[in-house]
């Protein structure tokens, strides 16, 4: 089959799902990851009727989490991207419940368990353009999900009325509202275009009055001790330009009132009307996330903040930073039943707990697998061997032996930042860079290293031997750093191929020099794509100006258009190398265009498939699955004759297929979001070319 299976990895970009207030994206692609199916699905049952078992890389970021009042031991987690899980025990071990809405970009900013009924939970999101959001609710401890009002509101906070568990009161970027029959009808208390009381981050009620509300805006707080009928700023003694992000009301006292903001933590004594600045943690740490008192002991206060997690055992007297200065702790969860038992969300490191109130903290992402794959590589020399590239990740670079069950960093030199793609060459991994150029990994100095050298002048098929006694000495081409920006490799037995800006590059020593390889009489072609038969016979490219193909290892070329209307191939594939029904595959900027007659003739897949441009695509044998832009994911088992959309959760992502193999009883499936997925199959689940026959 053409196209070397672990040869390439990603083309087609995307957004990525930004991480919270203060990430700093990865810049692939100015924070676009370009996915690729360079891969073998080898399924030709149903992908919905399969069972996708997370493989990790564990952790990733954490937005939000809320414990069980009647149970601490079960918590929810909140993501960036919709989706909750659950733990049962603490926080050790977690597993995906379910996504809160049908948005990738949905922020849950807010979990709330109702205490009358525990499989009642609440979420608040947000979405990062600002067009959605809204309040859901779950009625089976969050597996399904469903609107329960504020559709389209950006809701950044959510509190419960302890006097009232009817009564929710959502903080927005247009006001507050206030539900009094559990989300069935919700009102505005605000007042409507307010100048000030909008841009909410936090949400507070008394325990013993819902009616006397706190609200804390991206300024400073207000405050309505009517049920909102007149609200009046609370902010004397606090630094103007006070971003509060959480407020929080004493349990033994609700009169003392912490607030946390941006320009450090409050306290007032008398119900918010003249706050005190808390001292003892550095201006450094001044963004607190979260603030919250101990449960079991009233005077102890921890403030989760963008520099580690700190603790107060005086009612804010005095702190202590209990973690590394790096940590980016989102959300926090203190029991209510074990003492000293701490769950902080981070940034980055996902889900960390204590057992002796933040003295130490050990790692809990067992089942938590969100990481953000950028970039993935498949050694198909030596199955269960992957290469994860990973944005928002303090070990971007993570290689698996075992089909995933451990990982481990995989030597320093690579940045992601500038990274372009990776591949798996016959003898190792290589990575594309943004600006040009190409690095290695070297086994023996475990580190990534520059690597190739391009010559100027040009070389195509293998020259015969010479027969005649009187031989030309040849002169050793100049070579210069491999500079080239490459779009795409191909590897085969005999030569290895790169496709770049300034054309087509050629190497004969395993990367070492790179010469250009002319396609046809040209030598600078910009070429975005390149698929190669094992034997190095078929080459075929997808250029700006089309696709050009050769049968003779370069020989000879010829030349193989799209109809006008396509927009031109942005990449190809090809199905059926090696039976007499090949099928070329080849995606444009208006769907998937397919040729039976070795590219003569091509006609747009339209029969189920949206006429789109197309993210991902994946062949084995004459079953196709393609991710749209457009969103979901469709699969054809005809060799893309018709098509139809997978439905359920695969429907919702956007996953790059890899296989150890082209005959595997594994599968994996790369994730934008949730790191890497694996689907074991039946033996009679392998896939044959031609089965549609």
């Amino acid at each position: 089959m053409l196209g070397s299976c672990g040869a390439r990895v990603f083309f087609a970009a995307r957004s990525l799902p930004a991480t919270g207030r203060n990430t700093k994206m990865n810049t692939v692609g100015k924070r676009q990851a370009r996915f690729l199916f360079c891969l073998f699905l080898i399924c030709p049952l149903p992908l919905a009727a399969q069972t996708w078992k997370p493989m990790g890389p564990p952790g990733g970021d954490v937005r939000s989490l809320a414990a069980d009042p009647k149970n601490s031991q079960r918590i929810f987690l909140g993501t960036t991207d919709g989706h909750v899980f659950g733990s049962t025990d603490g926080g050790l071990r977690w597993q995906l419940l379910g996504r809160a809405g049908n948005r990738l970009d949905s922020v849950v900013a807010a979990l709330i368990v109702d205490p009358r009924n525990r499989q009642t939970v609440y979420a608040g999101t947000w979405t990062r353009d600002s067009s959605g959001g809204g309040v859901f609710r779950s009625d089976d401890g969050g597996n399904s999900w469903k609107p329960a009002g504020l559709e389209g509101h950006a809701v950044r906070a959510l509190a419960q009325a302890a006097s009232n568990g009817d009564i929710l009161i959502a903080g927005a970027l247009d006001g507050v509202f206030r539900t009094s029959d559990a989300a069935k009808t919700w009102e505005r208390i605000s007042p409507e275009g307010h100048a000030e009381i909008r841009n909410l981050d936090s949400i507070a009620v008394d325990p013993e009055n819902p009616r006397i509300i706190y609200a804390g805006t991206f300024h400073l707080p207000w405050k309505t001790m009517d049920g909102g009928q007149r609200w009046f700023p609370i902010h004397a003694g606090m630094i103007d330009d006070s971003d509060v992000m959480s407020i929080l009301l004493d349990r033994a006292n609700p009169q003392r009132v912490f607030a946390s903001a941006c320009s450090g933590i409050y306290r007032s004594d008398n119900g918010a009307f003249l706050w005190k600045k808390v001292q003892g943690i550095p201006y450094a740490a001044r963004r607190t996330q979260v603030i919250e008192q101990d449960p079991l002991d009233p005077r102890t206060i921890y403030a989760a903040t963008t520099e580690g997690l700190w603790k107060s055992p005086d009612g804010g007297a005095s702190w202590q930073r209990m973690t590394p200065h790096d940590w980016v702790i989102n959300a926090l969860a203190v029991s209510r039943e074990t003492p000293n038992h701490v769950v902080i969300g981070t940034e980055r490191l996902g889900v960390l707990v204590s057992d002796d109130g933040g003295a130490n903290f050990r790692a809990s992402n067992r089942g938590f697998n969100h990481r953000q794959i950028i970039a993935l590589a498949l050694d198909k020399a030596r199955p269960g061997r992957v290469l994860a590239v990973l944005a928002n990740a303090p070990e971007p670079i993570l290689a698996t032996e075992d089909n995933g069950q451990t990982w481990a960093p995989l030597g320093p030199g690579l940045k992601t930042e500038g990274l372009k793609r990776v591949y798996a060459s016959p003898d190792g991994w290589w990575a594309a860079l943004e600006r040009g150029g190409l690095m290695r990994y070297d086994e023996k100095k475990t580190a990534w290293l520059r690597a190739g050298a391009a010559a100027n002048e040009a070389a195509g098929p293998p020259p015969k031997r010479a027969h005649s006694s009187r031989r030309r000495r040849r002169v050793a081409p100049q070579l210069r750093p491999l500079d080239n920006i490459v779009n795409d490799m191909a590897f085969s037995r005999q030569a290895w191929f790169a496709a770049t800006e300034n054309g087509l590059l050629c190497s004969r020593d395993h990367g070492e020099n790179w010469t250009i390889f002319p396609v046809g009489p040209m030598t600078s072609l910009p070429v975005r794509a390149v698929r190669v038969s094992a034997d190095g016979q078929d080459i075929r490219v997808a250029t700006l100006r089309g696709l050009v193909f050769s049968h003779d290892a370069g020989k000879t070329w010829s030349w193989h258009d799209l109809p006008l209307e396509g927009g031109g191939a942005q990449w190809l594939e090809v199905a059926h190398a090696d039976t007499p029904e090949e099928t070329l595959i080849a995606a444009a900027g208006k769907g998937l265009y397919l040729s039976r007659d070795g590219g003569a003739h091509w006609k747009l897949a339209a029969s189920g498939i949206p006429q789109a441009p197309t993210q991902d695509l994946a062949v084995a044998g004459s079953v196709f699955l393609a991710s749209m832009q457009t969103g979901g994911l469709y699969i054809s088992y005809d060799s893309g004759r018709t098509w139809s959309r997978i439905e359920g959760t695969l429907a919702e992502g956007f996953f790059p297929v890899v296989t150890t193999q082209e005959r595997a009883s594994t599968i994996f499936a790369a994730s934008a979001t949730e790191g890497l997925y694996a689907v074991e199959l039946s033996d009679r689940a392998a896939a044959r070319p031609g089965a549609d026959k």
